[in-house]
């Protein structure tokens, strides 16, 4: 039986012999970088920068006759309806709607109200029906965004104006263009 036991113990760390080197070898080959690894790393980041990347393009111009404010912000412009208020008119996407007589909106050019301004108000309901015909394959909700250009030596109350008729009708989302201040 001694010998019996003896030759199953030599056997056992035989085979225990080999089991630990063939772990050493696969700790060894584990141990070191995997190139394949590194690769699946640099693809998921490749396409999580490419999808997440955008270029901003502007068709903003500023009108000839127009000068914006001054300011530190940021943001670029972005796609919207184009309300641009000069020293002499107001124009929706570089069409004049309405002219202004001596700095000020013509009183024959308002509402009832005294501050929705007429012609302004129908183009307005004009283009919001237009884009909500565009938009009706959507999930149906509409925002109404502009982005005025209003020179910066008009008078507030010009602005006041231009600002409710907008409001009235559903435009409320307003982005106000300005130029970069330099620093």
């Amino acid at each position: 039986m001694a010998g019996g036991g003896s030759s199953s113990g030599v056997g056992s760390s035989r085979i225990g012999g080999a089991f630990t080197q063939k772990m050493k070898k696969r700790n060894e080959i584990a141990a070191g970088l995997s190139l394949t690894s590194m690769l699946d790393i640099l693809m998921a980041l490749l396409f999580f920068l490419l999808q997440n990347f955008s270029s901003v393009k502007s068709d903003f111009s500023v009108g000839k006759d127009l000068t914006l404010p001054s300011s530190s912000a940021l943001q670029t412009p972005v796609p919207a309806l184009q309300l641009v208020v000069t020293r002499n008119a107001i124009l929706v996407d570089n069409k004049e709607v309405v002219r202004f007589e001596n700095g000020d909106i013509k009183k024959t050019d308002l509402m009832g109200d005294g501050v929705t301004i007429r012609d302004l108000a129908i183009e307005l309901k004009k283009l919001k029906e237009r884009s909500q015909v565009q938009s009706a394959g959507d999930d149906g909700s509409w925002v109404g965004n502009i982005v005025m250009q209003a020179d910066k030596d008009l008078p507030f109350s010009v602005l006041k104006k231009v600002i409710y008729t907008a409001g009235v009708t559903d435009f409320v989302m307003f982005k106000l263009a300005v130029l970069k201040k330099e620093v």
